[in-house]
């Protein structure tokens, strides 16, 4: 997806889950639940972990990504007015450019699945991965959008679904004792099988 580094939200961050065995491979395209007292954070690393060791469109299953090209495009915008360190010009004027138009899903489904295979799988390795607080400050935000100064008022309505998004949810660090690095994942309530979607995912860092 993109670069950088996030996470808050902590309403769902104080549970995140005790560290987890490596896990079985996945049976008949099905893997265990989540222990019963498991909280929604604690669903989420569950999954992603047997997600991506089910391999990459199991794992794609995790993400809305409706969603995920809107989370993007907001983000633009407060990288463009200093959250994000060392800007490139290049990327100012893209930024710029931008009239709040959501990406694609497809696009998004696109880009995000390219990092499967270089940055998700290594994090993720053999498993035993448990959640926390993000480490790096950019994805300590991941889940803050407070309001825009005035001339932004284009993104006002993008601001209010994305914050909408985050109710019950947030952000959520990850690091997996067979990998190496974390990951920051920010989620979202839904009323599917699983209790939540994936709406957009960085890297934390390594190690």
């Amino acid at each position: 997806m993109t670069r950088g580094a996030a996470a808050l939200l902590a309403l769902a961050l104080a549970a995140c889950g005790p560290r987890a065995a490596p896990s079985a491979p996945v049976a008949n395209g099905a893997w265990p639940p989540p222990p019963a007292d498991a909280s929604l954070a604690d669903k989420v690393i569950w999954d992603f972990e047997r997600a991506t060791l089910a391999g990459q469109d199991r794992w794609v299953e995790l993400f809305d990504f409706d969603q995920v090209g809107a989370f993007e495009i907001l983000m633009h915008r407060y990288d463009l007015l200093g959250r994000l360190p060392k800007i490139t010009d290049k990327q100012k004027a893209e930024y710029a450019a931008e009239d709040a138009t959501p990406y694609p899903a497809a696009r998004e489904k696109r880009n995000v699945g390219r990092y499967f295979n270089w940055l998700v799988k290594p994090r993720v390795g053999t498993g035993g991965c448990a959640g926390g607080p993000p480490h790096w400050n950019y994805n300590k935000l991941l889940a803050t959008y407070d309001p825009l100064p005035p001339g932004n008022e284009i993104y006002e309505p993008l601001r209010q679904r994305v914050n909408a998004q985050l109710v019950g949810g947030g952000v959520i660090g990850i690091r997996c004792s067979g990998g190496k690095g974390g990951l920051a994942l920010v989620y979202s309530p839904r009323d599917n099988a699983r209790g939540y979607a994936l709406v957009t995912i960085y890297d934390d860092g390594v190690p």
